[in-house]
């Protein structure tokens, strides 16, 4: 005997009895247990969660119905493009020589990849979300004429301020 079978082989007494859903030996039973016991994430081979997707998909209203595998599918998809927004992200944040991967990073990697640039159709400006500056500001030529009464509003900086009096 090799000391690889006796590795393998276990007593029967001192194996640990296995469970089962219902208690019935029979292996029908068995593999039934066995499968309603992994999520459908696992069983698509995905780490996104099926089941977040199937309820979102339902509160959403998009259809009236659809079909089984349709969360499988988008939960596939999301996590695709997560996969690959972070991939490229994770290889412009090492060339900066950075190590945590900040917004900016993950803004560059959309616009550098021209797949994940369509399927996202990046629109947001560079600075990031914030204020633009005045001097990238486009007003629009006024036709009326502001009288000396009438004054603007420190919120509506670009637009002329409403008439609360008639003019004279």
């Amino acid at each position: 005997m090799s000391g690889a079978e006796e590795v393998c082989t276990v007593p029967e007494q001192e194996r640990e009895p296995e469970a089962t859903g219902s208690g019935d030996p029979s292996e029908g039973s068995e593999a039934k247990a066995k499968k309603s016991r992994s999520s459908r994430a696992s069983r698509a081979g995905l780490l996104f969660s099926v089941s977040r997707v199937d309820r979102q998909l339902r509160r959403g209203r998009f259809a009236e119905r659809f079909g089984a595998r349709a969360p499988v599918y988008l939960a596939a998809v999301l996590q695709w493009v997560t996969h690959k927004t972070m991939d490229v992200a994770g290889k412009i944040s090492k060339k900066s020589k950075q190590q945590r991967i900040s917004p900016s990073h993950l803004q560059t990697a959309v616009q550098k990849n021209s797949v994940l640039k369509q399927l996202l159709r990046v629109g947001v400006p560079r600075g990031g979300g914030r204020a633009v500056p005045q001097s990238q500001r486009v007003a629009s030529p006024s036709k009326k004429k502001t009288t000396k009464g009438k004054k603007r509003c420190p919120r509506q900086r670009g637009a002329p301020a409403r008439a609360t009096a008639a003019v004279k």
